[in-house]
């Protein structure tokens, strides 16, 4: 019953998007999406793949015509949030940690006006990404790799591997 009503509940959700964003919300049926927060503009787009799910608050922000594709048979636990200026690609059956941040685009905070330089990001097939993980611009992640928990990952992960940051010192600059 608790399945069923789950379903009904998110196929719902799933029509709203339909009627409020349009083509720019493209959800498939079905999926298992409770707590979504959707932020986008005119020309951006978010893409969910079918069989989708999620835990927790997932957090959906697409800006100044960049978009968000997250593909079939996907996980995220509590707390995930991904915010797109250019373009977020997610292949298939990933799975997400609590805690997650993927951006696009950095803020130039010594400008007079607000820039925001961007690149893409690109998830393969088959990742698995611990809890309280940050993944930046740039940055392509390789089918079935395994980013380890707490890591901030600046650069590209080969295919099939594992990817973990050593923590040892604290560097404070001024």
């Amino acid at each position: 019953m608790k399945i069923v009503k789950k379903t009904l509940k998110s196929t719902l959700q799933s029509l709203i998007w339909k009627v409020l964003y349009g083509n720019k919300v493209d959800c498939r049926f079905p999926v298992a999406m409770e707590n979504v927060k959707i932020e986008k503009d005119q020309k951006s787009r978010i893409k969910i793949g079918k069989k989708t799910q999620n835990r927790g608050p997932l957090y959906l922000i697409s800006q100044g015509g960049g978009s968000i594709d997250i593909g079939e048979h996907c996980f995220f636990n509590v707390n995930c949030s991904l915010t797109s200026m250019m373009e977020i690609k997610i292949g298939n059956y990933c799975k997400f940690g609590n805690n997650l941040v993927i951006v696009d685009h950095d803020h130039r905070m010594r400008s007079e006006r607000d820039e925001f330089p961007a690149k893409s990001v690109r998830i393969g097939d088959y990742v698995w990404v611990g809890a309280n993980c940050t993944i930046l611009k740039g940055v392509e992640i390789g089918e079935r790799a395994i980013i380890a928990a707490g890591s901030v990952v600046r650069k590209n992960v080969p295919p099939g591997s594992i990817y973990y940051e050593k923590k040892e010192s604290i560097i404070l600059v001024q």
